[in-house]
């Protein structure tokens, strides 16, 4: 059982492009999740993401990645959005998606997506269903969603064309798969999964000493809001029920898990979260956590050099597990 930090040093010119994203999120607006802002932000993605599909499918039909979408079985089905390399696959990662449960799609990780696809991974994101107080969606739908996907991933490594599995979420996705990654070991289905990989993921919906911590200088967050907009997923459940690990999976049994890559930024209120659960998951099995100095939540979606970093850290890291797995 081993837990492995390794901190990313950054040399003065990369730092300096970290610290000019930090500059210009600084002065952009804080998210929240108040009913009004995520129904306006749900309508307002759903049009991002049509526009989105228009240019980037075509573009990554350029560099050899196609993309289909399939529907699992069962009521709901849930949408899944596969990237196929140009290559037969040399493993299936299943991605699940951030954007705080309440926005985002299946294509909101396509730069990360795209460069395992075109190193020979086929990647299938899942549509879950986002949250919403006025529709009485929450959070047990993306749960139950993210395993439907998960199963369907598992039953068709043939069609798709490789059998090592991996598990990746970034963000709230981190925080469903790692409950996925559970309940696959519940149903005894685990040793299909060959890692997991988490970036920034929420771990905690009680809130962590740095999510309860977090004030107004916050960066992407409303950091006086935070605690209570995760008490909104689940808003029948008391600060007590809301550390069970069936939402929690920071205080689930991890025993019995494939190793992991966990991923945080220093300036994130959540990187408590990951530091956490990569002791946790150290205790159990393997985990390594890389801390990125002076960088926010949600660093893989703002370019410099963290974002690029990151992930062809993630790719080497999943290249690493299919050399240890053909070595065993």
């Amino acid at each position: 059982m081993t837990l492995r930090v390794h901190t990313v040093q950054f040399d003065p010119p990369q730092q300096a492009a970290v610290r000019r994203i930090d500059a210009m999120l600084a002065r952009a607006p804080r998210l929240r999740t108040d009913p009004w802002r995520v129904e306006a932000g749900q309508r307002l993605s759903a049009w991002l993401d049509a526009a989105a599909g228009r240019v980037t499918v075509p573009r990554l039909r350029k560099r050899g990645v196609t993309v289909e979408i399939v529907r699992t079985e069962g009521d709901p089905a849930v949408p899944l959005r596969i990237l196929h390399p140009a290559q037969p696959p040399r493993a299936v990662v299943l991605d699940v998606h951030g954007g705080g449960w309440v926005l985002g799609s299946a294509g909101l990780n396509d730069r990360l997506n795209a460069h395992l696809a075109r190193h020979g991974f086929c990647v299938v994101s899942v549509d879950y269903r986002l949250l919403s107080e006025r529709r009485g969606v929450y959070i047990e739908a993306a749960i139950a969603d993210c395993l439907a996907a998960a199963f369907w991933t598992v039953t068709n490594v043939d069609r798709l064309g490789a059998a090592p599995l991996f598990i990746a979420g970034e963000s709230a996705g981190g925080h469903l798969a790692a409950l996925t990654a559970l309940a696959l070991r519940d149903k005894g289905l685990i040793d299909r999964i060959k890692g997991c990989v988490f970036a920034y993921g929420v771990f905690d919906l009680s809130g962590t000493e740095s999510v309860r911590a977090a004030g107004p200088e916050t960066l992407l967050f409303d950091g006086p809001t935070m605690r209570a907009d995760l008490a909104r997923l689940a808003p029948d459940r008391d600060e007590d029920a809301l550390r069970q690990p069936d939402v929690s999976p920071l205080y689930a049994d991890l025993t019995g898990l494939p190793p992991a890559l966990l991923l945080a930024g220093e300036y994130d209120p959540l990187f408590e979260d990951s530091l956490l659960m990569a002791t946790r998951w150290g205790e159990a099995s393997e985990a390594d956590l890389i801390r990125v100095p002076e960088t926010p939540h949600g660093f893989l979606h703002f370019g410099g050099p963290a974002a690029r970093g990151a992930r062809i850290a993630i790719r080497r890291w999943l290249d690493a597990r299919l050399d240890a797995s053909s070595a065993g």
